[in-house]
């Protein structure tokens, strides 16, 4: 049996016939940047996520650098942020000529580790280096970006009081929490502006790429939106320096008609997780893989299950052999990238995120994800474990 770890097309065929009805009449309105369907999907991802403004945006990445222009962030700067994430959130950062600082993360929900925040703003220390040979520019803190990394939110409160103890601003990186809750409160609404991606393997996946950024600051939203389109203000008057950040009609709109059924797709994703965990205890697993942890406070939108094993990567080449589309996110973590070696860091510096890069695997997942399709896979984690035991 082949297990996908996504399958699209068994998510999009019922609803093929209002995707292409979607498409058509963005084609017919000859509409296709701006107007009344980015509008209405605007509305409608403000609504689902509970949050005051939305700004549809051209990508994910995009989202984090127009999130943190709006709200200053710019050369000179540091920006607190986890390195075990996918690489665009370090990206957005260097796109502002602003310099990562990386954080260590919680083992248990990967997320930033508040008492290393903690550490850096406190005493400016990281990684057990002093702030000025970390870096010799000797940049100030001017935001924290956490990472909701495979549908878990981070441990924010205490984030939050940090932030605010110091005058600092938190821009979320939620790309894969859409759904997903802190305390009762939606990600993308715990600090001043969040960032979701609707690339095509997210819970919400657009035909192509698309992103979000959310706030409750109608003042940051309106820049936002100056930021995405060239930084005008009025036509050809641009008042700030900025790019194209703009979503097309054709995204929006096929975005609109999967959006009705997110809430639906969420359920199914938390369906198949049990039924991940109950399998696991029932092959006696729990010895060799260390299953997901739900934070309490916390609702989970699944965008991965994730597992962490020793001898990860043998444990993976098992499951690609036999039909099992595992995939690993992220075996390199941002501070170790060959790009990053000039802010100073070494292996060894961060060894949470070191290890859980090590450790993960991400195995398949996605909405109408038939109990045979699971059973495969939990039956070939059992027999690497049985022949190595």
């Amino acid at each position: 049996m082949n297990v996908p770890q996504l399958d699209l097309n068994s998510l999009h065929a019922p609803i093929m016939g209002e995707l292409r009805a979607a498409m058509e009449e963005v084609l017919a309105s000859g509409r296709f940047i701006g107007g009344p369907v980015i509008e209405a999907f605007e509305t409608e991802m403000a609504r689902i996520i509970g949050a005051p403004h939305a700004v549809a945006i051209s990508n994910g990445t995009d989202a984090l650098v127009c999130a943190m222009q709006a709200l200053g962030v710019g050369p000179g700067d540091e920006v607190l942020t986890s390195p075990f994430t996918f690489f665009a959130t370090t990206a957005a950062i260097i796109r502002l000529g602003a310099t990562p600082v990386y954080v260590d993360i919680d083992p248990t929900n990967f997320g930033l580790k508040p008492e290393r925040v903690y550490d850096y703003i406190d005493d400016g220390v990281v990684a057990g280096k002093k702030r000025s040979e970390h870096n010799s520019a000797h940049s100030k803190v001017r935001a924290i970006m956490p990472v909701h990394l495979y549908g878990q939110c981070a441990e924010i409160d205490p984030i939050v009081e940090l932030a605010d103890q110091f005058n600092l601003m938190i821009v979320e990186d939620a790309a894969q929490a859409l759904l997903s809750t802190y305390n009762g409160k939606p990600a993308g609404t715990l600090g001043e502006a969040g960032c979701f991606s609707f690339y095509p393997s997210k819970n919400l996946g657009a035909l192509g790429e698309g992103g979000l950024v959310t706030t409750d600051d109608e003042g940051v939203a309106d820049q936002v939106r100056q930021i995405r389109n060239h930084g005008m203000s009025t036509p050809n008057v641009h008042d700030l320096a900025s790019g194209n950040y703009r979503m097309n009609a054709l995204t929006a709109a096929t975005l609109l008609v999967k959006a009705a059924h997110i809430a639906e797709w969420t359920e199914q994703r938390v369906e198949v997780a049990a039924t991940y965990g109950s399998l696991i205890e029932e092959y006696e697993l729990l010895d060799d893989v260390i299953v997901p942890k739900v934070d309490k406070g916390r609702e989970v939108n699944w965008h991965q299950y994730v597992i962490r094993v020793d001898r990860r990567d043998e444990v993976h080449a098992h499951l690609r052999e036999n039909g099992v589309d595992a995939q690993i996110y992220y075996p390199i973590p941002a501070h170790l990238q060959p790009c990053m070696k000039h802010l100073g860091y070494e292996l060894g510096d961060l060894p949470e995120a070191e290890r859980a890069a090590n450790e993960v695997i991400s195995l398949p997942l996605f909405p109408g994800m038939s109990y045979e399709m699971q059973s495969h896979v939990v039956e070939t984690l059992k027999g690497y474990f049985t022949s190595h035991r």
